[in-house]
């Protein structure tokens, strides 16, 4: 995933996250990953997967295209000579 799409992903599930005044640790409570797993998916150093995408979407009670609302196709560009350099 690239670098600054799974930033953008992070600031957004934290911005979802207080939004809901929810902490890090009730997030982690209510979705089952740990709140140091929660804190690096915030600050972009995670990768993550679909099934933690649910578990936080579930626990924030919202739908999972929420969670990537702040996606632009011009902005985020997949570039596959950039995997090979």
């Amino acid at each position: 995933m690239c670098n600054i799409f799974k930033e953008e992903l992070g600031k957004n599930i934290k911005l979802l996250r207080n939004k809901a005044k929810m902490t890090q640790e009730i997030l982690a409570l209510e979705s089952g990953i740990s709140r140091s797993h929660i804190a690096m998916i915030e600050l972009g150093k995670r990768d993550i997967t679909v099934s933690m995408l649910f578990k936080i979407s579930r626990a924030l009670k919202i739908t999972m295209d929420k969670l990537f609302e702040f996606d632009n196709l011009d902005k985020y560009k997949f570039d596959i000579e950039e995997i090979y350099k």
